[in-house]
């Protein structure tokens, strides 16, 4: 069996409770009591008359997107085999996915799960193997520990162009690991927290492309030169 190991991180995801300066406006107390828990998630399918008052707003309030990363990455062939490792990173802390989990398809399931997830740390809340949990150390300083810019790859459309199967080649020139950095918001760029970890920085094309999108890419490339598919 081939021991190369993907870890795949979605970063700076749009994931986070209702600012508690919004939780008294209208639409966040329709919401709540509508869908419970899970109507606690700041959403802008459901937030959006109130969401643009935010900081930073164009990269909040964008659950489904890690919803389809983690369903993307957790039905792969790559994860089926234990060719990856699968994580996290919003501002309620960086976490590691199981390899076993099963992540729910309905999307308000889902939310509910990510409430319980933000107020724990943890999911389930009580009975561990967990599914997923809250690492020690920031993204920052795990990266730092475990890998090098030689080995860590960050996709943005500011890094430098180049074809998937030139990109892909350079994953494990210098170890059988590599981490693979992708954005988990809708619009804008990496702050500085993420862009200056170091890293070699690459763009698919001159134009951004939705995080599913350069996921599946670059699995199925990965999976490809594992003879997978």
């Amino acid at each position: 069996m081939n021991n190369q190991k993907m870890h795949i991180i979605l970063t700076e995801v749009a994931l986070e409770l209702i600012p508690k300066s919004l939780t008294k406006e209208p639409s966040a107390i329709k919401n709540v009591k509508k869908f419970g828990r899970a109507g606690e998630i700041l959403d802008t399918s459901l937030h959006h008359s109130i969401i643009h008052t935010l900081k930073n707003s164009k990269k909040r309030g964008r659950p489904d997107i890690l919803h389809h990363f983690l369903l993307d990455t957790l039905g792969s062939p790559a994860n089926l085999n234990g060719y990856l490792e699968i994580y996290f990173q919003c501002s309620s802390g960086f976490y590691k996915v199981s390899s076993e989990m099963k992540c729910p398809r309905d999307y308000i399931r889902f939310k509910g799960l990510m409430y319980q997830l933000i107020r724990k740390g943890h999911v389930p809340p009580k009975q561990q193997p967990y599914l997923i949990s809250r690492m020690d150390l920031d993204l920052k300083d795990w990266t730092k520990n475990n890998f090098t810019d030689k080995n860590t790859f960050l996709f943005s459309v500011n890094g430098k162009a180049a074809s998937l199967e030139k990109i892909t080649s350079k994953f494990f020139n210098a170890s059988n690991e590599c981490a693979v950095l992708i954005g988990g918001f809708q619009k804008g760029h990496f702050s500085d927290y993420v862009s200056k970890i170091p890293s070699q920085n690459f763009a698919l094309s001159d134009r951004g492309y939705d995080s599913w999108i350069v996921t599946n890419r670059i699995l199925a490339k990965f999976e490809q030169d594992l003879n997978l598919i």
